[in-house]
């Protein structure tokens, strides 16, 4: 059995042999039949080494692009930065448009020349813009006491005179005071800065049996001496009555915020 078996091997081995060389005599016998045979031996490989070096080119393409997207984002993030920055601008001179149509229309309508346009030139140190210095004196026509306005209304009152410069001290300063009364009620009181916080100020002296409402808006009286009547000073947004139940006392929020005004009209002889 055994020799049967290896003598069987052996003829099946001859046979694949034989097969084997019969196909390559085939294959070879032209150039072309060749190259179709080495062809067919290499082509998977071929494909396979395609495949990769497409995906390598991919890969650098999208690495490519990614960087110009990122440049691109960055230029439109900087341009849209630019952008922002030109309209807070505009809006600016905007409002300091506004401001100064106003003012030059309250200006127009002084028809007798009683005020004279100044510009604010400093702010006192501790931020609070209790004082104000105006770029106007003496030299044009300033004087103590003057009275200090904007179209929101009321600003202070000159208090300190140079040739060429003078100080405000406005509604807010506790030693501001201001003769008001209420257009709608008629009632009077006296507005001064002691609680002159956040644009805030004391209205006190109120009769217990005053119609004044909060909301109501006050205006200079012209009692007094100081300021003209009918200026607006503010309008009252809380009421309260005394310990002793005998006046009330009203608190003011100032039309005129010291604070962002630029420019104002200043009462002269």
């Amino acid at each position: 059995c055994m020799k049967k078996t290896g003598k069987s091997f052996f003829i099946i081995m001859i046979a694949v042999t034989a097969a084997i060389l019969a196909i390559m005599a085939v294959s070879f016998k032209t150039e072309t039949s060749a190259a179709s045979a080495i062809g067919s031996v290499f082509a998977p490989v071929q494909k396979a080494a395609a495949f990769i070096v497409n995906g390598i080119s991919g890969g650098i393409a999208d690495i490519k692009n990614s960087s110009k997207n990122a440049r691109s984002l960055k230029l439109l993030k900087k341009k849209n930065a630019e952008l922002s920055d030109e309209v807070r601008m505009l809006e600016s001179y905007k409002k300091e448009n506004e401001q100064l149509r106003s003012l030059l229309e309250l200006k127009k309508n002084d028809a007798e020349g009683n005020y004279t346009a100044a510009n604010v030139i400093g702010r006192d140190s501790d931020g609070v813009y209790y004082t104000l210095t105006i770029d106007k004196g003496s030299r044009d026509g300033i004087k103590q006491d003057a009275s200090v306005i904007v179209p929101e209304g009321l600003v202070g009152a000159v208090c300190e005179v140079a040739k060429n410069f003078s100080k405000v001290r406005t509604l807010l300063d506790a030693e501001s005071s201001v003769s008001v009364i209420c257009p709608r009620s008629g009632d009077m009181a006296i507005v001064d800065g002691a609680s002159g916080q956040n644009g805030l100020c004391s209205m006190n002296y109120i009769d217990k049996d005053a119609k004044i409402v909060v909301g109501d808006s006050v205006e200079t009286s012209g009692t007094g001496g100081v300021f003209p009547r009918g200026i607006l000073v503010g309008k009252v947004t809380a009421i309260k009555n005394d310990d002793r139940g005998l006046t009330m006392t009203a608190i003011v929020e100032t039309g005129a915020n010291p604070r962002k005004i630029k420019e104002v009209l200043v009462g002269i002889d």
